[in-house]
């Protein structure tokens, strides 16, 4: 080994024991983050769906106990059944042991649901106190790694022949980074072209509900609507063809960001004819120009399911691209720590301080600590 080499190693011995020791100590944090984070959010919609359960136990609970009351109070009530008797005195009794159970079963499950909130409250506030002490550990391991990579960098960059298989791995390390950077770009126009499509659909949506008030104006004109029956027919169909006019421009951007989407079938929002519709309107034109906006309704929801098609097959497409880009992040993190830890143990050869044994052990990539959620808290995609 070059005399250069073994100096440099030498001279940064030190500084690499203590930063492989830091990654040693946090190297599960980043992970047990980001479940720490999945677990709050699944916490906070917990909170936030019981408060809402809450209260309309509470208003079931306020209901049953007023009828509770109204009932044991009602000195008319009870009169009217003492007059019949022994058996209308035991129905009064039963009626409202009744009344007084649901007030009862009400106010237990309304207790119940209370106590649940209280431990998922306690849950959060314990869930985020170990954020706090997992930011810090994470941060601390992110700078340690940044300050390793740029350590190792300075040192072991360029032809190395006297560390055997570092040179490759380096070479396969820039090769995994590049298919990481081109899968994660391939994801994220696989994602906006959903997005996109997404948005197409809610525009659609909106523009076929358009469509349905200009129906509904055209069938009350045909039974003699008038001119104002015409003027909002119009103003609904003007409107419905701002929908379309929106989504067509949402599915130029989906297309763009994938070019295999097909365009989306015509759409011709009929908008009538003033002078025939307006100024002459009589039961032929209204009857002809209703024919026309069906026709349009028609074209709209069959573009419509035709969106809603590409959109399932373009979901496919980014869940596919979505796993791509693990593999490819997976492999590129794998090619990192194994050249890692063959410049550790250049560092401990040749310097006489490498990796610590807890390092060792810990490159085995041993799980984070898991938070058990109280439901499922996978994030969707964005669309």
């Amino acid at each position: 080994m070059g005399s250069r080499l073994i100096e440099s190693l030498q001279h940064a011995a030190g500084r690499n024991q203590e930063l492989l020791a830091i990654l040693s100590q946090t190297d599960s944090a980043p992970a047990a983050l980001k479940q720490n984070s999945i677990y709050i959010t699944g916490l906070e919609n917990d909170i936030t769906n019981t408060d809402r359960e809450i209260k309309r136990l509470h208003r079931i609970t306020e209901d049953e106990r007023k009828d509770h009351i109204k009932y044991e109070e009602s000195t008319f009530t009870r009169y009217m059944y003492k007059l019949r008797g022994k058996r209308g005195e035991a129905k009064f009794a039963a009626k409202a042991g009744k009344e007084e159970q649901e007030f009862v079963e009400a106010w237990q499950k309304e207790r119940e649901t209370q106590e649940t909130h209280s431990e998922l409250t306690r849950a959060l506030t314990n869930a985020r106190q170990d954020q706090q002490r997992l930011q810090s550990e994470s941060a601390r391991y992110e700078q340690a790694q940044r300050e390793l990579d740029m350590l190792y960098s300075s040192i072991f960059n360029g032809p190395t022949p006297e560390i055997a298989g570092e040179d490759q791995l380096e070479s396969s390390l820039q090769n995994n980074k590049q298919w990481a950077d081109s899968a994660t770009e391939h994801q994220n126009l696989q994602r906006r072209a959903a997005e996109a499509l997404h948005a197409t659909i809610q525009c659609l949506e909106h523009a076929a509900r358009d469509m349905n008030d200009a129906l509904d104006m055209s069938r009350w004109d045909m039974w003699g609507g008038g001119t104002f029956t015409d003027m909002m027919e119009r103003d609904a169909l003007s409107k419905a063809q701002v929908g379309v006019t929106e989504a067509l421009r949402r599915m130029d951007e989906a297309r763009r960001c994938q070019p295999a989407i097909p365009p989306l079938q015509d759409i011709n929002i009929d908008n009538g004819h003033m002078i025939s519709d307006v100024l002459f309107d009589n039961i032929f034109s209204d009857m002809a120009q209703h024919d026309r906006i069906k026709n349009s309704d028609m074209q709209l929801h069959k573009a419509l399911q035709q969106c809603k098609e590409l959109l399932e097959k373009q979901k496919r497409t980014y869940q596919d691209a979505a796993a791509q880009c693990g593999q490819a992040n997976e492999a590129t993190n794998n090619s990192r720590l194994e050249l890692q830890r063959i410049r550790a143990e250049a560092f401990e050869r040749f310097a006489g301080q490498g990796a610590p044994s807890s390092f060792q052990a810990s490159s085995e990539m041993m799980p984070p600590p898991s938070f058990q959620a109280s439901a499922e808290m996978v994030a969707p995609p964005p669309y």
